[in-house]
């Protein structure tokens, strides 16, 4: 796995973002958003606060997905133009089908801060990595193990009528 980059079975590409927001985190919007299930309190503010709320929790259902493999955990959190996300959404689809899973978290935050606006996209910096998490199958055997990483990215986040969404994950350069 390449350094600097998110943990994937398939190391997972960024994408360029291709889409906008209908407004900056610190406008408010008068419908209320219709929030995928499970989205916490802290990230369903149209904040700086919420935008690194809602990366925190799409870590930690990125983390929930492959160790009980649910693709479904990922991408009702993304939009669909975002290549890492699905990247992430086919890591879990593998390890579905294989019968396999992760044992443990395999992406740890060690700290995750706002970035500010880039155009009509709000940024959240991440530091985390892998945490060195073992694959097993369905027997609980170890079939694979992944390396102790760190990385530094960036999270291109949108406000959609579903609240935050994923539109890209970079490395931070």
């Amino acid at each position: 796995m390449p350094a600097g980059t998110i943990p994937s079975p398939s190391s997972a590409t960024s994408s360029v973002p291709t889409s906008t927001p209908s407004s900056s985190p610190t406008t408010k919007s008068s419908a209320a958003p219709d929030f995928p299930e499970g989205v916490p309190a802290a990230a369903r503010k149209h904040t700086k606060e919420g935008a690194v709320a809602f990366v925190r929790h799409y870590v930690s259902e990125l983390n929930a997905a492959w160790r009980d493999p649910d693709p479904d955990r990922i991408g009702r959190l993304c939009l669909k133009t975002s290549k890492s996300c699905q990247a992430f959404i086919v890591a879990a689809e593998e390890l579905d089908r294989e019968g396999r899973r992760y044992s443990s978290d395999a992406v740890r935050i060690d700290r995750a801060g706002p970035f500010g606006e880039a155009g009509k996209q709000f940024r959240v910096e991440f530091h985390g990595g892998q945490t060195g998490a073992r694959v097993v199958d369905a027997n609980g055997k170890v079939v694979d193990e992944e390396s102790v990483s760190t990385t530094h990215n960036m999270f291109f986040l949108e406000w959609t009528t579903s609240g935050w969404m994923i539109a890209a994950i970079k490395d931070f350069k």
